[in-house]
């Protein structure tokens, strides 16, 4: 019957082994093949002694501010502690024993019998009690391993963490663990005051504890950062005017309307109308003109970090504007001097990621495109009809900069611009240009209207390295021509934007390459 028992227990507890271990739960398996949850093992609160007698020692880890309860195997008599500021022995029987633990340190007790002979020995441990601090990094980081040690009240961290973030949120549970602990454990008692026996707590000396953070994080997480700057942008430009001079043949006069918007056309007019009134002749310039132009503009950066580190991406050069010039002249010959001053454009990124979480991604974003363009530019006239002029140019720049939290292949727009001007202005001469039907022919009119829309959508990724040949790059069979096929057929290369090994797994939808038509 005994033997079928026992045959019974060890099926029993293989079996609630086994389904523990198929549905993933944590078991401790003692010598005696029990199992017992490791949070149980911890919360024991009484120790049993078997062996005693002279040269009998246990090594016993107390909690700070805790109690153990020690059962004897004989009767004890004497029981001394070597440090009563640190534990404290109390006794209900002669064979029990509770303990306490005041600070953190180490001390040791003896327990004798009646006949003075030495039944134990005990080193005391006082560390603090880690299990609250366990409890609440498995709540507060639950995707985390980490294991936590006490050498001289002093918290040890290891284990494996998923991102730095979470190893700083265990150190900062560590210290709040600590600092809470060194609040409740002074070594200095609260005195009366004089007001009426009013308690003063004055600041005492304390244990300063430390954390030593040896946490491994599993891997540097990555991010590639794609920035779409996208621009659209039209512009529209009419320009009707009429200048003219009126004459007899040895005295007259002209005149000319003023470009209101700018000198956008031929000062000397486009066309002419001639008439003659007696002996008056009236000469009439009639500038027209209207424009309609279309911009696009698409730049795709993209670039590559680990979590938490800078970087930095630019393509570019460097344009030479004109600056302040300076004009010598005598009676023999004129000189010029020239400054330039010089401006970078072309595209900017800046960027650094901070992996929060998986699904987390913190961005500090830095972009800039920029180009010369004719906008807005100056052209300085001929000067003493011996040297030319100079064409001041411009640039014009789209710059963001901005923090936002996305989740991996997540996108957002992070600046956008609709913009539509419309400036329209006439000028004409002073009287005549009042006139009706007449004065028209003394009067200029100009529009211009300017319509943008910009938008800059930002897109990180998680990245992992892959192998050499799963990439292409740009020049991926590229082949140039021959010089006959250059020179009769127009070709400038054989091969390019096709590869010759199949594509990558997945549904691709129209031309597939780097640069294609």
């Amino acid at each position: 019957m005994a033997s079928l028992t026992h045959k019974l227990r060890v099926s029993l507890t293989g079996g609630i082994a086994f389904a523990m271990v198929m549905s993933g739960a944590p078991i401790t398996l003692s010598k005696h093949g029990s199992v017992m949850p490791a949070a149980q093992a911890a919360q024991e609160t009484v120790m049993r002694i078997t062996n005693s007698g002279p040269g009998a020692r246990r090594t016993v880890k107390l909690g700070l501010n805790k109690a153990l309860v020690v059962d004897l195997p004989a009767d004890a008599h004497d029981i001394l502690v070597a440090d009563p500021s640190m534990a404290d022995a109390v006794t209900r029987s002669s064979r029990r024993i509770y303990l306490f633990g005041k600070t953190v340190g180490q001390t040791n007790i003896f327990i004798f019998g009646s006949d003075g002979q030495e039944i134990v020995s005990l080193d005391i441990e006082i560390e603090r009690d880690i299990a609250g601090l366990e409890a609440n990094l498995r709540r507060f980081i639950p995707q985390s391993d980490i294991k936590i040690e006490i050498v001289s009240d002093n918290i040890v961290l290891t284990g494996t963490v998923r991102t730095p973030q979470d190893a700083a949120r265990a150190e900062n549970l560590a210290e709040a663990f600590l600092k809470g602990g060194e609040a409740t454990t002074r070594n200095t008692t609260a005195s009366g005051g004089d007001n009426g026996g009013d308690v003063a707590i004055y600041a005492e000396e304390r244990q300063t504890s430390q954390i030593v953070n040896l946490l491994t994080i599993e891997g540097e997480d990555q991010v590639t950062l794609k920035v779409t700057v996208a621009e659209v942008s039209r512009q529209v430009l009419k320009q009707l005017g009429f200048s003219g001079s009126i004459s007899d043949g040895s005295t007259g006069i002209s005149y000319a309307n003023p470009s209101n918007l700018g000198n956008a056309i031929d000062p000397t007019g486009t066309a002419t109308l001639s008439a003659g009134i007696g002996g008056l002749g009236i000469n009439t310039y009639i500038n027209a003109m209207e424009q309609a132009g279309v911009m696009r503009t698409l730049a795709e950066p993209s670039l590559t970090a680990i979590s938490g580190e800078p970087a930095k991406f630019y393509v570019g050069g460097e344009f030479r504007l004109a600056g302040p010039q300076e004009v010598t002249s005598d009676e023999e010959s004129t000189s010029i001097q020239r400054t330039t001053q010089s401006v970078d454009y072309g595209i900017e990124l800046n960027f650094r990621p901070v992996v929060l979480a998986p699904g987390r991604i913190s961005l500090q974003i830095e972009t800039n495109v920029s180009e010369p363009t004719w906008e807005n530019s100056q052209v300085t006239g001929n000067i003493l009809n011996q040297i030319p002029g100079s064409t001041f140019m411009s640039i014009r720049k789209r710059e963001a900069s901005t923090t936002v939290e996305l989740p991996s292949g997540g996108s957002i727009v992070i600046a956008g611009l609709v913009q539509d001007n419309i400036r329209q202005a006439m000028s004409g001469l002073p009287g005549l240009s009042k006139v009706p039907v007449l004065g028209t022919l003394f009067r200029s009119k100009d529009f211009q209207r300017n319509e943008t829309e910009l938008v800059i959508i930002a897109t990180p990724y998680l990245v992992r390295p892959v192998a050499r040949g799963a990439l292409s790059r740009p020049d991926d069979n590229f082949n140039p021509e021959n010089d006959g096929a250059t020179f009769f057929l127009n070709k400038v290369n054989k091969v390019y934007g096709r590869r010759e090994n199949s594509e990558p797994t997945g549904q691709y939808h129209g031309a597939v390459g780097f640069i294609y038509k």
